[in-house]
């Protein structure tokens, strides 16, 4: 089981709310109870200032067949001393198999993020997902298909009321993974949510991530996640992107 892994460099451009879930995705194959731990610091002093710290953890079940997970994640950081990152979030999904190749889901997720004026945000949706491995290959695709119900709190501008918003998206998401060798493993997820009730919006997000082991339990890890959002609230651009590096051990 892995229990905690510690990223002590991290070099990050300003974070977007997303967490990319399937690629955390352990994927565990013992019955039972799994997880780690993951930290990240950064500190800046001299021509720059800046400090910064993300927490993530996760939690996973699996009973042979079905399997559940719950991701959560912490980010703040300050430059000059004025902060310019805070965000939590946590998603829990249970994945119930009907066969090797297709799967019902159930999930819920809570987030908040100060800088995107997301006071909250609480969703809770049921989906089907597909499994193709090619084993010889070592790549693993999964599609699916589903919807959710989003409730948000907008923080209002210039001393105006928050804003509340409800409505109801499709999910449709692709997961890519690919072994490239024993080293080396790359995962990238395509998320596309309309809303069909309630709103005029489109959510596209691609996430990806690549980890290289440097040395037994050593690795680099790189990742750029691609946030799309059609109707932002006001003062908010469309488009967040977030690229990190980190090294990490695993113990």
């Amino acid at each position: 089981m892995k229990l905690l892994k510690l990223s002590p460099v991290l070099l990050a451009l300003p974070a977007a709310a997303v967490v990319n879930i399937e690629n955390m995705n352990a994927q565990p194959t013992r019955i039972g109870w799994s997880g780690l731990a993951e930290a990240a610091l950064e500190a800046r002093y001299g021509n720059s200032e800046r400090e910064a710290i993300k927490l993530g953890g996760r939690a996973d079940w699996f009973s042979g067949e079905d399997t559940a997970f719950l991701v959560s994640a912490y980010e703040y950081g300050q430059s000059v001393g004025v902060k310019d990152a805070d965000s939590y979030f946590l998603h829990g999904r249970y994945i119930d198999a009907q066969t090797r190749v297709m799967s019902y889901e159930a999930f819920a997720q809570h987030e908040q993020n100060e800088f995107l004026r997301l006071k909250r945000r609480d969703l809770a949706g049921v989906g089907v997902r597909f499994v193709r491995d090619d084993n010889v290959a070592r790549m693993q695709n999964t599609f699916a298909i589903g919807v959710f119900h989003s409730d948000e709190l907008i923080e209002g501008l210039d001393g105006e009321a928050n804003q509340s918003e409800t409505a109801i998206y499709g999910n449709l998401y692709w997961v890519f993974k690919w072994q490239i060798n024993e080293n080396t493993n790359l995962a990238n997820t395509v998320y596309y949510q309309p809303a069909i009730k309630g709103d005029d919006d489109l959510h596209l997000m691609n996430l990806f991530a690549l980890q290289v082991r440097i040395d037994g339990r050593l690795y680099l890890k790189l990742s750029l996640d691609v946030n799309h959002d059609s109707d932002p609230p006001n003062g908010i651009k469309n488009t967040d992107t977030r690229l990190l590096s980190g090294i990490s051990y695993e113990f």
